[in-house]
């Protein structure tokens, strides 16, 4: 899936300008209920800013007193080396910077420039329940050697016991010996026959 597909669209998103005063964007956060907004110009991504920084910066700063955050302007406080992804990436781009980097979110940014959305950490989490297909039929794990013809195999024998596969993911489990986990939904009204079948065929149902 590409990143367009699962980010949300900066028409939908709660953004502040760099001109803008930090109570300004306090204000939007504790409104909201967020943690971060993006730093928007137009069209120009700028950076993010959060609680945590404007907190941060006030302690750091030893101001005495809150209303001096209305003279300071977001520009001053935000973090700007957001990592940005294209709209045509890949899910797996957005959600290995999400896991390797200290980030709220990414931004999404054209060819031209030009910021789309912003993809977060909920998006992908949501994205990957549904390619395991959580909530939906049986899920089952299956150990099988990494040879040709398993997928094949394994997909045989769910149908031909009145099987449909809902979802499956291959994860390569790093192991001496070459064998791969084999993560499935199925819908069946006979779980039970699918699993004794499977183990007759000669695979490893976990």
């Amino acid at each position: 899936m590409l990143i367009k597909n699962l980010m949300l669209s900066k028409d939908d998103l709660t953004i502040v300008n760099p001109k803008e005063s930090v109570r300004n964007a306090l204000d939007l956060m504790e409104k909201n209920g967020f943690l971060s907004i993006p730093v928007v110009d137009g069209d120009k991504f700028l950076g993010v800013i959060s609680k945590g920084q404007i907190y941060e910066y006030f302690y750091e700063k030893a101001l005495e007193s809150k209303a001096v955050l209305s003279e300071i302007l977001v520009e001053n406080v935000m973090i700007t080396n957001v990592p940005v992804v294209s709209p045509e990436g890949k899910i797996e781009d957005a959600a290995y910077y999400l896991a390797t980097k200290n980030t709220f979110f990414l931004a999404v940014i054209d060819a031209k420039g030009t910021m789309k959305g912003i993809v977060t950490h909920n998006a992908i989490f949501q994205q990957f329940s549904e390619l395991f297909g959580e909530n939906h039929g049986y899920g089952i794990s299956i150990i099988a050697y990494d040879i040709p013809g398993q997928i094949s195999k394994l997909s045989k024998v769910i149908s031909e016991n009145n099987g449909q596969i809902i979802s499956f993911v291959v994860v390569d489990l790093k192991s001496i010996t070459k064998v791969k986990e084999i993560i499935l939904r199925i819908h069946t009204n006979d779980i039970d026959l699918i699993v004794k079948k499977l183990k007759e065929a000669g695979f490893k149902v976990e």
